[in-house]
């Protein structure tokens, strides 16, 4: 069995020049970063690219979904800049009932290639935690 580790946190997304706020779930056992359809239009219109061949997602579940969208964008946690490639996922479900109320799910889920590329940890007391290579970005960027 896959341990997986998860942190919900407000980040901001950057496409071109437009900038706006979103939930993202921060989570190790996915292994893609990506955002649901429905808010990236609403957010940034449809400017994305599309894949030559669609891509096969699978989920928790063992169900697969297809994903042939995608987009370069520049997630910021705090004052660092990640540029990143997400999946434009048009099976992402907006809200979920648990227990008989409604839940919102996060606009963003930032899988394990993301985290790992930018030395992002999950910590059980201080949530999403920027280390080793976010650390060395904030440093050159300061030196520019």
């Amino acid at each position: 069995m896959v341990s997986t580790t998860r942190a919900l946190r407000n980040v901001k997304i950057r496409l071109l020049d437009r900038e706006v706020d979103c939930t993202a779930l921060f989570d190790t056992g996915s292994g893609v970063t990506a955002v649901r359809r429905s808010f990236f239009e609403e957010s940034f219109g449809a400017k994305w690219l599309v894949l030559d061949k669609p891509l096969r997602l699978y989920r928790v579940n063992g169900e697969f979904i297809e994903v042939d969208k995608y987009a370069q964008v520049t997630i910021i946690i705090d004052e660092f800049k990640l540029p990143e490639t997400v999946f434009v996922v048009d099976d992402f479900v907006e809200e979920v009932e648990v227990d008989g109320r409604r839940v919102r799910l996060p606009d963003l889920i930032v899988g394990s290639g993301t985290m790992d590329k930018y030395g992002i940890a999950l910590d059980p007391k201080e949530g999403v935690k920027l280390t080793g290579a976010s650390l060395l970005l904030r440093a050159l960027h300061m030196a520019s």
